[in-house]
């Protein structure tokens, strides 16, 4: 028999209650993160900023997480989880092979710009002593694993070369892309993707990468 007052499921509405309230603290601090990120750059994050911001003293920011690289960690996950999703969103809309490729990385690219402040910290690592956790790090190399398998589809359509899904060929395609990001967060940064004087060099870039791997004659 049910204890007097309680229904069947009442018993665990206050730790799932406790649990989302935490959950949303956590979001809210990362939220603050990356506003205190673009006001005072990547790099210039603290707990103790994070713990004025929040109207709370420093040890109580510390129930939600250990540490200043505990949140630059969750945010790097978030960033790339994001990141990947956006790649994968541009491939779905795209015929397999270069197609994909080149819809991916836009869609990746437009992702980029559009948050700025988390694309430094996932692609260029401007926090001194920052070094992402395997879990916050997955996501990148998941992003690696589909883009590799696009070009294997184009190279087995003909499209390109086989090698150009080897690691030198992933490194070309990855150093064509963020010289490409590089340049437009360094000197065009208020642009959107498609006026970016960069960023609209983003097809020109992939036919130079196709270029260099041009298919195997047959």
């Amino acid at each position: 028999m049910p204890e007097s007052g309680r229904g069947p499921g009442q018993g665990t509405r206050g730790p799932d209650r406790r649990a989302r309230r935490r959950e949303e603290t956590r979001a809210q601090i990362l939220d603050l993160a990356v506003a205190i990120m673009t006001d005072e750059g990547v790099a210039g994050l603290s707990m103790a900023s994070l713990a004025r911001a929040l109207s709370i003293q420093p040890p109580s920011l510390y129930k939600y997480f250990p540490s200043r690289m505990a949140v630059y960690d969750e945010l790097f996950r978030q960033g790339q989880l994001a990141n990947l999703e956006a790649l994968r969103s541009g491939m779905r809309g795209a015929a397999p092979g270069m197609d994909a490729v080149a819809a991916g990385m836009e869609a990746a690219g437009r992702w980029a710009v559009s948050h700025p402040v988390l694309a430094q910290l996932l692609f260029w690592r401007p926090v001194p002593g920052f070094q992402p956790t395997a879990d916050a790090f997955a996501p990148a190399l998941e992003i690696v694993d589909q883009l590799r398998r696009a070009l294997r589809d184009a190279a087995a359509a003909g499209q390109v070369h086989p090698d150009a899904a080897s690691d030198q060929g992933m490194a070309v395609l990855s150093t064509l892309h963020f010289g490409m990001l590089s340049q437009h967060l360094a000197n065009d940064v208020g642009s959107d993707w498609d006026h970016g004087r960069y960023t609209r060099l983003h097809h020109q870039l992939i036919a130079m990468f196709v270029s260099a791997y041009p298919p195997a004659a047959r």
